[in-house]
């Protein structure tokens, strides 16, 4: 029994792990179907508990591996030391791996037999001989629905979903389609079938449909890959993005603050007469919008010379009701500002502030007190055409990407990257804007502070892009796209509902069999 439980709860550890591998920078996509496999064998006739157990391993296993950057802007720019960093990132990672506990303790629990000392004691291939494909569709359902929820919970958390590993493999064909939730489904189908395939002992009686679905995922995309959803309008357009590589120690230093605007003017000069758009990234300008009106007069002369616009990143706060805000706005020949939706916990506001401030307060840690901007903020007006803009952390809501491009011709996201360091953080980062760029057929302007900064096209190609801690200008070419996507005009919720109906299918014969 020992020996059982201890194999399980290694085979979860190392599903999770596997995840990151699959991901960028590594990029070895088929250990995202190897993942599920493993998960799906070690959790087959496990109790509730022992489900919540394993379900935790795996997303410690995940989190650990595939968002330990966060130790870096704990400890390099926090301010905290290496122990307490470390121990900060421990606590992070198995806070988040509580969601995937909760995940699988439903499976357990739509599956319960109620059989708790034959599964104590049944080996892994012993467990296997009893499941079916429904144990398939149901684990597949609930992986889905558990990253679902992982985008919305708590403000949500929507980073290293299995869907990304696909970014540049066949299965990319389908995120117009359904997006990186669909791609996460056809990957757990697979990994599944392929564990129930191995282990079963009953191959004879094995569900062939199902076999005949997976395959057909897989063989649909090639047909997919040719289909265009989007199409360009209009002459190219020239954009000048500006990564002027500051560091994150000196940006918000007053001392430094002249030479840091001087950077960003003396950068641009030679791209207003040749660009459309000049970006700078999120909170260029590190000084409240209210008191930079002396150098954003000088930009936007410069800017209405050359007939060109300016986007860039500043801090912003309302007068009246003293709000601040993490915003975009236009100088030149353009118009609109906008303010950041999707706040980064405990690094634009603090949860359950009353609670969590005394703890940050007792730890020394630095507190930030952003507010959210509205919803229904309009698009920004550039040159004669618009894009609803998103703001680092906002590129890897799925669903929040898509609304934004049902009323944009481009679509144009700014970050500081910084705050990730020399680590797997940016590289992530820019993957999902690769999958934003699939799912809603538009280009993808990606400015960052330091790296990496990059031109994406419809297809989910990087064309042109930069190296990490590079001070430099990205100048290139891109296109503006007119049409929406299936995903942007209502995948990105149909998608999840219909992942969700055999989870209410199980919930409901659960009861129904009670009564």
């Amino acid at each position: 029994m020992a020996n059982s439980q201890i194999t399980r709860s290694f085979g979860a550890l190392a599903s999770g792990a596997l995840i990151t591998l699959s991901l960028a920078p590594f990029s070895f996509w088929p250990l995202a179907i190897i993942s599920p496999a493993i998960l799906f064998a070690v959790i087959q006739q496990q109790t509730i508990k022992q489900s919540f157990w394993l379900g935790w391993l795996f997303g410690l296993g995940l989190f650990a591996s595939g968002a330990s950057w966060v130790y870096v802007s704990i400890h390099e720019f926090g301010y905290t030391s290496i122990y307490l960093a470390a121990l900060l990132t421990f606590l992070f990672c198995s806070g988040l791996a509580l969601s995937c506990a909760a995940t699988w303790a439903l499976y357990a629990w739509l599956l319960n037999r109620r059989n708790i000392i034959l599964s104590q004691t049944l080996s892994i291939r012993l467990a296997m001989q009893s499941v079916n494909s429904r144990h398939v569709i149901l684990f597949t359902a609930v992986w889905v629905c558990g990253e679902w929820m992982r985008s919305w919970l708590l403000t949500g958390f929507p980073w290293l979903f299995i869907g990304y590993s696909q970014t540049e493999s066949l299965l990319s064909a389908w995120a117009p389609l359904i997006g990186v939730y669909g791609i996460s489904l056809i990957i757990c189908l697979s990994g599944a079938s392929i564990s129930y395939l191995f282990f079963s002992q009953q191959r004879k009686q094995f569900n062939r449909p199902l076999i005949v679905v997976v395959m057909l995922c897989w063989l649909i995309a090639i047909p997919l890959k040719q289909i265009h959803w989007t199409t360009p309008t209009g002459e190219p357009k020239k954009v000048s993005m500006v990564q002027a590589n500051i560091s994150q120690h000196d940006k918000w230093q007053r001392e430094h603050r002249q030479a840091t605007l001087a950077l960003y003017k003396d950068l641009s000069k030679p791209y207003w007469e040749t660009s459309d758009l000049i970006i700078w990234p999120e909170a260029a300008i590190p000084m409240y919008y209210q008191y930079a009106n002396d150098f954003l007069d000088q930009i936007d002369a410069i800017a209405a010379q050359s007939q060109s616009a300016l986007l860039t990143g500043i801090p912003s706060r309302d007068t009246h009701s003293n709000n601040s805000y993490n915003s975009l706005i236009t100088i030149g020949n353009a118009n609109g500002v906008y303010h950041k939706q999707n706040l980064v916990p405990f690094g634009e506001y603090i949860p359950f502030a009353n609670l969590l401030g005394n703890v940050l307060a007792f730890f020394e840690l630095p507190a930030s007190s952003m507010h959210s901007g509205n919803p229904d903020q309009a698009p920004l007006t550039i040159q004669q055409w618009q894009s609803k803009p998103l703001i680092c952390y906002e590129i890897v809501y799925p669903g929040l990407a898509a609304k934004a491009a049902a009323v944009s011709d481009v679509l144009i996201t700014v970050s500081n990257d910084s705050w990730f360091g020399a680590s797997i953080g940016p590289l992530q980062h820019l993957q999902m804007a690769q999958m934003r760029a699939l799912e809603n057929g538009r280009y993808v302007l990606r400015n960052t502070g330091n790296g990496v900064s990059a031109i994406i096209d419809p297809n989910g190609k990087i064309l042109m892009r930069t190296n990490q801690f590079e001070k430099t200008v990205l100048s290139g070419d891109f296109r503006l796209m007119k049409q929406n996507t299936p995903w942007t005009l209502f995948g990105y919720w149909l998608t999840p509902l219909l992942c969700c109906v055999p989870l209410c299918l199980g919930i409901y014969y659960k009861f129904h069999k009670r009564s």
